[in-house]
């Protein structure tokens, strides 16, 4: 992978901040002598150093909390073995991995050796591994003799290359209000309902005081579709824009309908105006569905952020009303990645793959690993939470035996594709443009990105 002009100037940027940081009283390591890392967060061992043990370090926008999941489990895995002693690095104070990342590349560019990392999402590896930061893991499966694609539901791949693990398993679903529905006299839609009911249903959803559902205003929420049944949301396998693909059309035309002619959705205007959290207006009772990644069931137990007292219940995310067949969704999650240059790379490997499939008994997520129980795993996660959660539509919903994903690609600067979707969605909505105008300006700025990194 041909690193950039970009990358390189954006290296220089990092090397000249890391040389203004140095004279702050920091070391050549880039960590203080007091056991605060490069951020001036704290830095702590899980268990305690361990004499005898390989020591790593594993860096993470996660809380440098107790009480923290992520943190109790890798205590765990320190605890559960006598070769390798991990130090759980929080670099940011407020969770948000897009600060951490940013703070990462700094580490990096002044010449930290990083040995195990969490990002937020795929992106945000494969962006790093185009920089050839990051350590491909398909060596480290051969010597295992394990075939990867037969123990996840997703990896984090680029050109055959595998850079991460997901901790977790984050799906596409659509998500109610039953006290609506029940209200509505509607039944729980089943796999292989399509978007023209995802409509239907909003229309009869939508009465004095709440609408139907709510659309967001991310990349995604552009055209489901293309994320859900594509490989790829944005190019074909020759990284050729797929505009053209009949999905687009129809769904930026559902959109506007759907506002302008149903009303059974808050005008994109006032959402690009309010913005609200991606959950803040179903858990508000505004809206009475949710096309959403899985997420929303454990946000759903936070009364604090979002205070409610209705039960969710779930179905599977429509399909596209042209496709042949049922169960196709999306899966994503926070990936753990090794660093490139770090002299630990087998025990490294070794905490990625216990993270991957035993975090999730700390986390209370659905891991990415096919070994889990996931219906045991919902049931003893959720168990006394039943007035806000129904466990049997969600058992249902995660792992119906016909849930596929597509032949999925990623691409290194596949967010920038994201906001050239995002700002074309934008101006077809504000401005009341033709798709076929819009659809113009989207392929001739995605081929520029394409371009700019071959």
């Amino acid at each position: 992978m041909k690193k950039t002009a970009l990358w390189a100037t954006s290296l220089l940027v990092v090397l000249s901040m890391a040389a203004c940081g140095s004279n702050n009283g920091n070391n050549a390591s880039g960590t203080k002598a007091s056991g605060t890392n490069a951020s001036g967060t704290n830095a702590s061992t899980a268990s305690g150093q361990a004499a005898g043990k390989e020591q790593i370090k594993f860096y993470t926008f996660k809380a440098n909390n107790p009480d923290e999941p992520t943190y109790k489990a890798v205590q765990a895995y320190n605890e559960s073995q006598d070769k390798v002693e991990v130090e759980y690095v929080s670099l940011v104070q407020n969770s948000n991995s897009t600060d951490f990342v940013k703070k990462l590349d700094i580490m990096i560019g002044s010449g930290e050796v990083i040995d195990v990392f969490m990002t937020g999402n795929e992106d945000e590896v494969l962006e790093r591994a185009s920089r050839g930061v990051v350590e491909p893991l398909n060596a480290y499966f051969d010597k295992e003799n394990v075939k990867p694609e037969d123990e996840y539901t997703k990896l984090v791949k680029f050109d055959n290359q595998i850079y991460g693990l997901l901790t977790s398993s984050t799906q596409w679903l659509t998500v109610f209000n039953r006290e609506h529905l029940d209200k509505a006299g509607l039944k729980l839609p089943e796999m292989g309902w399509t978007w023209d009911d995802f409509r239907e249903y909003a229309k009869k959803l939508t009465v004095d005081g709440h609408y139907g559902t709510y659309f967001h205003t991310w990349g995604e929420y552009a055209n489901v579709i293309a994320y859900t049944e594509r490989p790829n949301p944005q190019l074909d396998a020759d990284l050729n824009p797929i505009f053209d693909d009949p999905s687009f059309k129809y769904f930026f035309e559902l959109r506007r309908d759907m506002e302008e002619k149903d009303k059974s959705v808050e005008p994109y205007a006032d959402v690009l105006a309010s913005n609200y959290h991606v959950l803040q207006q179903f858990f508000a009772g505004n809206a009475s569905m949710l096309a959403v990644p899985s997420y929303v069931v454990r946000a759903g137990l936070n009364l604090q952020k979002f205070p409610h007292d209705f039960q969710m219940v779930y179905a599977p995310i429509p399909r596209s009303i042209d496709s042949q067949e049922v169960g196709m969704t999306n899966i994503s999650g926070a990936p753990l990645a090794i660093g490139a240059k770090s002299k630990h790379k087998e025990a490294a490997y070794d905490f990625v793959r216990w993270m991957s499939k035993e975090s999730s008994k700390y986390t209370n997520e659905v891991p990415a690993y096919k070994g889990a129980d996931g219906a045991a795993l919902i049931k003893d996660f959720y168990k006394d939470n039943q007035n806000l959660i129904d466990t049997e539509s969600l058992t249902k919903t995660l792992f119906d035996p016909r849930i596929k994903v597509p032949n999925a690609f990623s691409v290194p600067y596949g967010s920038e594709l994201k906001t050239i979707v995002e700002n074309g969605f934008s101006s077809y909505m504000l401005n009341h443009l033709g798709f076929d105008e819009v659809k113009t300006t989207m392929t001739n700025e995605v081929k520029k990105v394409v371009d700019a990194n071959k």
